[in-house]
Parts: structure tokens; sequence; C-alpha cells
């Protein structure tokens, strides 16, 4: 049923339990896990021009880093992976990623943003959610 997972990341300290779950889903499946970060495009909009190299290079380093953890948590399990990183709209980058590769499952994580920040940033996930055609497993994120 399930073939190739698609596990969204941003490389928060609460992913481990996001990552946990793909990588178990897909070891009992024999599933490929896909691991995607997004370099959100809109941060260098209110950027000087002197900063955006500089952020650039720090933004790519840590979107290779969140894919690397997933990578390295399907490799120890024996599993099949591979790692991307794109930039743009995270939610618009990760559904159209989803259909690029025929995602079964797209298992991601989320903040629970309040009210108020949902209205005033809106939230990945939920984007995701009613974006897709794709199943997708949400895990709560908590934080300390």
């Amino acid at each position: 049923m399930y073939d190739d997972i698609l596990v969204p990341t941003d490389g928060g300290e609460q992913m481990g339990s996001v990552i946990d779950a793909a990588v178990d889903i897909a070891a009992q499946r024999g599933a490929t896990v896909h691991a995607l970060s997004v370099i959100d495009r809109g941060v260098f909009l209110t950027l000087d021009d002197g900063l955006t190299d500089a952020v650039e290079e720090e933004l790519t380093a840590n979107a290779e880093g969140a894919v690397r953890a997933v990578t390295e948590a399907a490799e120890a399990a024996e599993i099949e992976h591979e790692a991307v990183v794109r930039r743009g709209r995270p939610g618009e980058e990760i559904v159209a990623y989803a259909d690029e590769i025929g995602a079964d499952l797209i298992v991601m994580g989320t903040r629970g943003a309040d009210g108020h920040e949902r209205r005033m940033l809106g939230s990945v996930s939920q984007d995701v959610i009613t974006e897709t055609d794709c199943q997708t497993l949400v895990i709560p994120l908590r934080t300390a």
C-alpha cells in the first residue's frame, strides 16, 4: 500500500517522532523514504542585499542537515531513501514533490499554531492537507 513515503522536514528538534513514525511505516511496508526540506523564499523578501548570500548559505546548510537526519534514520533501518532540498513556498513545494514522486503517504509534523498565529502566518501542514490527494499523517510536535 505504501511504496513511497514523503517526510517534509525543517530540521526542528522535535522532528524525531515524525522521522521515527515514517521509518517504522517504511520498514513494515518495504517503502522508500523521501526526505524533503524547503527553503522558504519568503525569508529573502525583507533582507538587505548584503545579507542574502550569508542567509542563503546558512539556510541551505540547515536544510541539508534536516534531510540528512531523515536519511540517516532510514539508512540505520536499512530502508531505501533519498533527500532533496528545494526553494519556494513550503506547502506548495511539498505538494508538488509528493505528486512528482507519486508519494503514497506524507508524514509530517505540526507545531499546533494558536488561532492568531495560524491566521497571520498560515500552517504548512494545513496547506498540505487541503491541497494534496495523498494520504497525510500529521504528528503534533511539542515545544518544551
